[in-house]
């Protein structure tokens, strides 16, 4: 005959074998925290094609590779000291890496050295430093791009034609890629007028090339360095009726600029591919927090674009791309 008292002692055992998983439950260690990582750009405003390009790449980048994003920037490129205070503030909240977009080559390099004073990873990316603290760099080989520019230039022009360089900040280090890339490229078969600085600010480029171009009446081209000056430039020239015989090349693109492509104002557009050196800003954070060793410097590349090549299907991907591929 069974025993009926060990019933009860059962059900108490089964009892406290619940408790005691959902007890084993509660305490179960939490998923591994995201790394903290802070994004520092030129600029932050949307109206701005290109950093909003490198914006989705690194906001994809993050989701993909599991970081805990946070993205900031000083009002427009041109205030360094406000990106300097920025990464003050960063390097005081400790965290795992900041990627930088530096608005100055000289004065953001005692910054990157806190930073890493700090054991923070450092990556680069589109504009970079005068030495080699960062652990890392992501961008155009903007001497290339410059280049790429110059010679856009030569195939339209005579020896010895007048040209006007169009750049933006003159300290930082894109721009002083994209100018001597450029000055290499014409060496002794054009006549550089001068350079102007746009301060990245469209209506202060719109104004410079208005006057370049009432001033020169010999000016045969015009070598416009960032998408806000390019701009700038390309409404002076369309407006100037003189877009036959002014040659404007630049950097970078937008709807508006592949509007002027295609209406014959601007000649060549060098296409960068900001998406890309977002999103790989992140995958290189990624590999140094995992204590991996990437690339020193990756050459995210660029596509000289006109109105012969504007709707091959490689370009088109490069011109329109879809978030997220």
């Amino acid at each position: 005959m069974r025993d009926r008292s060990l019933i009860p002692m059962l059900g108490l055992a089964l009892a406290a074998a619940l408790v005691a998983s959902f007890v084993y439950r509660g305490e179960a260690k939490p998923e591994r925290q995201r790394e903290k990582i802070v994004a520092i750009f030129k600029t932050g405003s949307a109206s701005n094609a290109f950093w909003s390009s490198v914006r989705d790449g690194v906001e994809s980048g993050a989701q993909d590779y599991g970081l805990d994003l946070s993205i900031r920037s000083p009002r427009d490129e041109i205030y360094v000291d406000e990106q300097i205070e920025i990464m003050k503030g960063a390097i005081a909240e400790r965290p795992a890496a900041i990627v930088l977009a530096a608005c100055d080559y000289h004065r953001l390099v005692e910054s990157v050295r806190e930073a890493k004073a700090a054991h923070i990873k450092v990556v680069c990316v589109d504009s970079f430093i005068e030495t080699e603290d960062a652990d890392a760099k992501i961008g155009t080989d903007n001497f290339e791009a410059g280049q790429t520019c110059g010679k856009a230039l030569l195939r339209c022009l005579g020896k010895g034609s007048k040209v006007a360089v169009m750049s933006y900040v003159q300290d930082s280090s894109t721009a002083i890629g994209r100018e001597s890339g450029l000055r290499n490229a014409l060496g002794g078969r054009a006549t550089v007028i001068g350079t102007s600085y746009s301060s990245s600010e469209t209506d202060k480029a719109y104004a410079q090339a208005k006057d370049i171009l009432a001033k020169e009446s010999s000016l045969r081209g015009i070598a416009a360095l960032n998408l806000p000056t390019l701009l700038g430039a390309a409404e002076a020239l369309e407006e100037s009726g003189r877009s036959g015989s002014v040659v404007l090349v630049g950097v970078d693109d937008s709807a508006e600029v592949m509007r002027y492509i295609e209406h014959g104002i601007v000649r060549d557009a060098i296409v960068q591919k900001p998406f890309n050196m977002g999103y790989l800003s992140m995958a290189t954070v990624r590999e140094l927090l995992s204590g991996k060793k990437p690339e020193r410097y990756t050459n995210t590349g660029s596509v000289d674009i006109n109105k012969a090549n504007m709707f091959e299907p490689e370009n088109q991907k490069l011109l329109f791309p879809v978030d997220g591929n």
